[in-house]
């Protein structure tokens, strides 16, 4: 049956409004430059349109099939709340149990919230750790022992559920918390209870990238595309690290959008699926949002989902960036519809763009033109990894690169090495390392080798012999020599 399915959905015999989605999407594939993509709907409990467009890399042939593996980013999030669920429903936890009283080593900054932070706290944003902040962590190469540690030492940016804000920190701690009380690893709890019970035989983790049909990683750079190095970093499986393919997230949109049930099997309670999709924190309206989400969208975080009001009807969302990698999965909840699209260009605004069409066809339109806002809303995307500007009349760099070098360190990134090379610093932390350029007289530009890491200034402090005792960043915080001594 599901064979037969596929060959039908994939033979482009659609008809009405699917003939002119089908038609859209491949003109918006070619416009945005996109290699390949993968784009399945469901409705009620049947998928009524399956297809890939394009090709899984962009220098070679195999083409995009809806069974073409992709990396989903942060629609991974979906699955971590999803199985924190599963213990809800076995009840091993509520979406209120203190996450301390399951996982001892959890602690934050103030004591307050590391006594009274819950699932739903982490799983909402509204710990008051900050949009991205740590997200570095999970490239050093630490133990999740030691990362859960450094938790700790991020400094909050506001106070405990006073405002949202998107931390993948946040989720790596509720898979730490489903792994404690699983018993098992966080990998192996999303397999049982949800991948498997749900038939996503080709979803799983990063090992799963391995297979035959899977799309290549690509950002546009210098004018043009290029494969990239994809991430595959492991200690944030459970913010980002989930793969999969068109025709299996439709499993997983069906599960959703029945109750929490798939082929007559109760995978999840209706009221645990209810509690997942329901706002449980507002959130404001970022340009990273994009139509039809405004600021009269009542745009709020539920558990791992996103949720917004679209012409009066519950739109319940999740999209995922990672390097070389956009995705998103849309609920339509009252008409029990849904679309996931999968993409392998970096930052790309396609997803979500195909997700407004898909709306405007069967919620119905609004008076914006999606192309034009859509145009604006990419520009603005492509910025975040864009170098900040060369100063006008930057001043140079008195001392000697070597005066930069050595052993810095911070609470919560640990070591950092800074040496020498050419005309250029290296800084190495954990298992990475970037590379510091002048910018303007005691400050530098940062720039690491992954695409979506972007740029970071970074001022050194000297001491009295001419040698860096220290340099800040914005966004790393401050780092101090091991050869000098802490400011008192």
């Amino acid at each position: 049956m599901r064979i037969f399915l596929l060959l039908f959905i994939s033979s482009s015999l659609f008809s009405g409004p699917l003939e002119d989605l089908d038609k859209f999407i491949q003109e918006a594939r070619i416009q945005y430059n996109v290699p390949g993509l993968a784009v399945a709907i469901v409705q009620d409990d049947k998928v009524i349109f399956a297809k890939g467009y394009g090709l899984c890399s962009y220098n070679q042939k195999e083409e995009v099939n809806p069974n073409t593996i992709f990396q989903l980013a942060s629609v991974s999030k979906t699955f971590t709340s999803a199985g924190l669920g599963v213990l809800v429903d076995q009840k091993k936890l509520t979406w209120d149990d203190e996450v301390i009283e399951h996982l001892p080593l959890f602690a934050l900054k103030d004591s307050y919230p590391t006594r009274y932070a819950t699932s739903r706290d982490l799983l909402a944003h509204r710990t008051g750790l900050p949009s991205f902040r740590g997200d570095l962590l999970g490239k050093l190469g630490l133990t999740s022992k030691e990362l859960l540690y450094r938790v700790r030492f991020i400094e909050p940016e506001s106070s405990f559920r006073n405002k949202a804000f998107y931390s993948n920190v946040g989720f790596f701690v509720a898979g730490e918390l489903l792994s404690a009380l699983s018993n098992t690893s966080f990998e192996k709890a999303i397999q049982t209870s949800l991948l498997s019970p749900l038939k996503m035989h080709h979803s799983g983790f990063a090992d799963n990238l391995n297979n035959a049909n899977v799309a290549s990683a690509h950002a546009i750079t210098e004018g043009k595309i290029a494969i990239i190095e994809r991430d595959k970093s492991v200690q944030f499986a459970a913010a980002g690290g989930v793969t999969s393919t068109a025709l299996d997230m439709a499993n997983w949109m069906i599960m959703h959008l029945n109750d929490g049930v798939f082929e007559g099997k109760q995978i999840l309670k209706t009221e645990t699926i209810k509690q997942m999709h329901a706002p449980s924190m507002v959130s404001e309206v970022s340009f990273t949002e994009t139509l039809p989400i405004n600021d009269h969208s009542s745009f709020s975080f539920g558990l791992g989902w996103n949720n917004y009001n679209y012409l009066g009807k519950t739109i319940v969302e999740k999209g995922g960036a990672l390097e070389g990698v956009r995705t998103i999965v849309t609920l339509i909840e009252e008409s029990k519809m849904g679309i996931v699209v999968l993409t392998n260009l970096n930052l790309t605004l396609l997803p979500e763009l195909i997700r407004a069409k898909f709306l405007e066809t069967y919620v119905g339109k609004q008076e914006k033109d999606l192309d034009k806002e859509y145009k604006i809303s990419q520009e603005k995307i492509n910025t975040l990894v864009s170098a900040p500007p060369k100063p006008q009349n930057p001043l140079p760099f008195k001392g000697k690169l070597s005066d930069c070098t050595g052993s810095f360190a911070n609470d919560l990134y640990g070591k950092v090495i800074i040496t020498k090379a050419d005309d250029k610093l290296i800084l190495k932390a954990g298992d990475i390392q970037g590379t510091l350029t002048s910018y303007s007289n005691n400050t530098f530009m940062l720039t690491w080798p992954t695409i979506n890491a972007g740029h970071e200034l970074i001022t050194f402090t000297f001491g009295t012999e001419g040698k860096a005792i220290e340099f800040q960043t914005e966004t790393l915080g401050t780092f101090y020599s091991s050869e000098a001594p802490k400011n008192p």
